[in-house]
This record gives C-alpha cells, sequence and structure tokens, in this order.
C-alpha cells in the first residue's frame, strides 16, 4: 500500500485513475470497512487504483479541542488496518486552522480536482466538507456531474440492536469498559499502543510486575481489569491490565498497568500494544496488599481461561 503523507503538497498521482472515498475514519469500524471494501470492489472493475484520503489531526481537534472525540485509532494503526484490507492508496490531509477556512468549492477545485483522475467518489450519507462544513452531498453531486465524476453514497450501517453504527457509538461503549461490544463493531479487539515507562514498582513487590503506558493518544478503556493481548517486538503474549487510579494505594491519577503471563524481560523506553480482549471485573479498592494479592490470583486464572492460556509449570 502507498501511503501519502501530506496529500496537499503531493502531485504523485498526478493523472492516475483513482476511485476515493474521503473521511476521518476513526475506528474503521465494520461500516467503515463496508464503504471501502466498496471502493477497493469499484477500483478493480474500473482497472483503477483504490484511495482512501483521511484527515489528520481530527478536524475537530483544530476547530473546537474541548469537544473533539478522544482518538481510537492512530494514522499508523490506519495504515497496518487498511494495507490487511488490500487498499492500494492512503492519502493523509493534515487539517490546520488555514485549511479550515477553505471554501467547499476550493477544496474540490485545489484539493482533489487537480490530484488524480478521479474515476468516482465514494460516501457515507452525513458526509460534509470545506469551511464550516458547508458543502454536502447535494453540493458534491452538482459538481462531480459537470467533472464527469461519478457519486457512490453508502446507507449507514445498523448495529444488530438498531443503532447506527458509528465511531462515537464505538467510544461510548469503550468508554465504559464494553471492550468485547465494541470488538464486535470494530471487527477485530479495540488495541491502544504507548511507550513503557518506570512505575511504583508495587506490582513487582506483589508478585505481578507490570508495564505502565505513558502519555496515550488514544481512548483508554473504562477504569477495570482486563484480560489482553500484548503486543511486543513483534510477538503477541497473554496478559491482563489494570485502568484506575490504583484505589488500594490512594493514586489520584490514572494508570495503565499490564503483567504480561509468563515473561521476565526488561522492556522500559519499548513500543507496547494491547488488545483489549474482555473486562474481568470493576476496580475495586481493598484493604491491604494480601487481599489484592489473592484477588489478582483470580484475575489470572479468569484472564487465562479467556485468552486459552495455560499457567507454566
Amino acid at each position: 500500500m502507498k501511503i501519502i503523507d501530506d496529500w496537499q503538497n503531493d502531485a504523485s498521482l498526478k493523472g492516475d485513475r483513482v476511485v476515493m472515498t474521503i473521511g476521518t475514519f476513526d475506528g474503521l469500524h465494520l461500516g467503515h470497512q463496508a464503504l471501502i471494501r466498496e471502493v477497493m470492489k469499484s477500483a478493480g472493475e474500473k482497472k483503477a487504483s483504490s484511495l482512501l484520503l483521511t484527515f489528520e489531526p481530527h478536524p475537530l481537534s483544530v476547530l473546537s479541542p474541548n469537544f473533539a472525540p478522544e482518538t481510537l485509532t492512530t494514522f499508523a494503526q490506519k495504515s497496518e488496518i487498511l494495507s490487511a484490507m488490500g487498499l492500494d492508496i492512503l492519502a493523509c490531509l493534515r487539517f490546520t486552522e488555514a485549511f479550515s477556512t477553505i471554501s467547499y468549492k476550493d477544496f474540490l477545485e485545489e484539493c482533489l480536482y487537480p490530484k488524480a483522475d478521479i474515476l468516482e467518489i465514494s460516501i457515507g450519507p452525513d458526509f460534509s466538507f470545506g469551511r464550516n462544513a458547508e458543502g454536502n452531498l447535494e453540493l458534491l453531486s452538482s459538481w462531480a456531474k459537470e467533472k464527469g465524476i461519478a457519486i457512490r453514497t453508502l446507507p449507514i450501517q445498523m448495529t444488530q440492536r438498531g443503532e447506527s453504527l458509528s465511531s462515537s457509538h464505538v467510544r461510548g461503549l469503550i468508554k465504559v469498559g464494553l471492550v468485547e461490544s465494541a470488538s464486535k463493531l470494530l471487527g477485530r479487539p479495540y488495541k491502544i499502543e504507548g511507550t513503557v515507562i518506570s512505575g511504583a514498582k508495587r506490582g513487582r513487590h506483589l508478585g505481578f510486575p507490570t508495564a505502565n503506558l505513558g502519555t496515550l493518544e488514544q481512548l483508554v478503556p473504562g477504569p477495570g481489569v482486563y484480560a489482553v493481548k500484548a503486543c511486543l517486538r513483534g510477538k503477541i503474549l497473554p496478559g491482563m491490565t489494570s485502568i484506575g487510579n490504583n484505589p488500594t494505594f490512594k493514586n489520584q491519577y490514572l494508570t495503565v498497568e499490564t503483567y504480561i503471563f509468563d515473561f521476565s524481560e526488561e522492556f522500559y523506553g519499548e513500543r507496547l500494544g494491547l488488545e483489549f480482549i474482555s473486562r474481568i471485573r470493576n476496580m475495586i479498592r481493598f484493604d491491604g496488599p494480601e487481599s489484592l494479592v489473592s484477588q489478582l490470583i483470580d484475575d489470572e486464572k479468569k484472564a487465562r481461561l479467556v485468552l486459552g492460556c495455560t499457567a507454566k509449570n
């Protein structure tokens, strides 16, 4: 898959036939995936390249930071998922304050039309673009007709409960710890990534050495203990993650601590990914270290059962 880091200043596709879609695509949930597969299918039929143009960062983080949604998928994660799907080209349009002032017509005439030989644009029914989101499906369709570009719209995907499948809905599930429900809508386990930092080392003294993640760019699941698959050094390792403020020790800040089963190597400063498989329990305040250790032993048994991982002798 080809990656274009700066769409506005790139001319590598000029004259190339493409079928494309445009949007933020945060989470790349099943609804997004259905749209992207239609783009890929149409591109194959037209002997063209499939292209996804996404905005980085999320437009609201520039226009209204206090109301910007927390990120589900980083650009690197999007790249990995889309490459596995078989997309031909992923392009990143850097969303800035200056870009936010561009009219919908200038966006179409300057940021889209000259970049490639666009045969078709596929979008969702709620697509908007340009300054103050003034561009809509009707305006896009009118412009595209003049240029000989086909426009396809796909209906909003619905969940089994009749709710619209959206990034907002997925975020809502993750925020309250319903990672299994979120995974069903994503088509994969929800994953966060960060750099391992030094912590208080309480877990080591309790017999459960944990890796602490530093500042995270993504939405962190709600407080609790989770069965996870840890992604480290190209390997997938079973473990459990505690998210919360360690009420037993009266921490005032949120921590994300992961105990990787049957693993004793140091990896401070390295990147660690966490795939959330199942929520084991709520965060609980214990009377002391002894009762906490007893609970952690039980948590590990449950997590190993969920992950299909037996303990080493």
